[in-house]
């Protein structure tokens, strides 16, 4: 066995050991949760942030997978809107390191997993219906304004599925109706995610996630301008996250 087939097995055995673990983890948890439930949803949420803080700390020791967030310090302080690219299931988890009561906009399907709805419900998050109706639309729109209003950052994923770390992704119309609509400021987020954590890939590889956050786009653009500005700001960012993997 030459030394790419051992490092294809030890990363074999990595990712089974974390699919494991982490599995193990989350659905412990999810039981011994259950009576959090009745409680407050503040409760919940600090009971969320130590599950994804386990995710973490699995994920470091046994995939040897760490994570940077670049750019924080543009976010603005106040509410806004998040539009990230999303390449991997870690994006779901990922913004609870850097953001305390991220509200995510998630498919409606995800509400009828069994216990996982019940959590996702208590913390208040947003279900659309991918088949983007009108009145779809007009329920998400009053949602992320709700929240807004709350003082909380709302998460979207505008290109509505994951995908390759170079693949340049068409937007969906929702988060232009947004933008328009609930006089936010847009944040866009760039990441390589997919490279260590695929879509599609039961192999994890090493290294560092590097998720960055870009120039907030303030209210007052028109609908072209807007959607080409943070079409262009994602993938551009993902182009250039992508390529410092490359240059290793």
């Amino acid at each position: 066995m030459d030394f790419s087939e051992d490092l294809v097995v030890m990363r074999f055995l990595r990712s089974l050991a974390f699919n494991t673990t982490s599995f193990t983890w989350t659905f412990a948890l999810l039981f011994l949760y259950t009576p959090l439930l009745l409680l407050s949803r503040t409760v919940i949420l600090r009971a969320t942030h130590l599950w994804i803080s386990g995710i973490f700390a699995l994920q470091r020791s046994i995939l040897h997978l760490d994570f940077e967030f670049r750019g924080v310090n543009k976010l603005p302080s106040g509410p806004c809107i998040i539009a990230s690219a999303h390449q991997s299931a870690w994006d779901t988890i990922a913004f609870h390191a850097v953001i305390n009561d991220p509200a995510f906009v998630l498919k409606r399907e995800l509400y009828r997993v069994p216990m996982f709805g019940s959590y996702a419900r208590r913390l208040d998050m947003i279900a659309i219906d991918r088949l983007g109706s009108a009145g779809q639309t007009r329920r998400m729109i009053r949602d992320v304004s709700q929240r807004l209003f709350e003082g909380r950052k709302v998460i979207i994923f505008p290109g509505g599925t994951r995908s390759a770390p170079d693949d340049v992704v068409t937007l969906q119309s929702g988060i232009t109706a947004l933008y328009r609509l609930c006089d936010a400021p847009v944040v866009p987020v760039s990441l390589n995610s997919g490279h260590f954590w695929g879509r599609r890939s039961f192999l994890k590889k090493p290294g560092c996630i590097l998720v960055e956050f870009q120039e907030p786009i303030h209210p007052g653009l028109d609908r072209a301008t807007f959607y080409t500005l943070l079409s262009n700001r994602i993938h551009d960012g993902n182009r250039k996250l992508l390529s410092e993997i490359e240059r290793l």
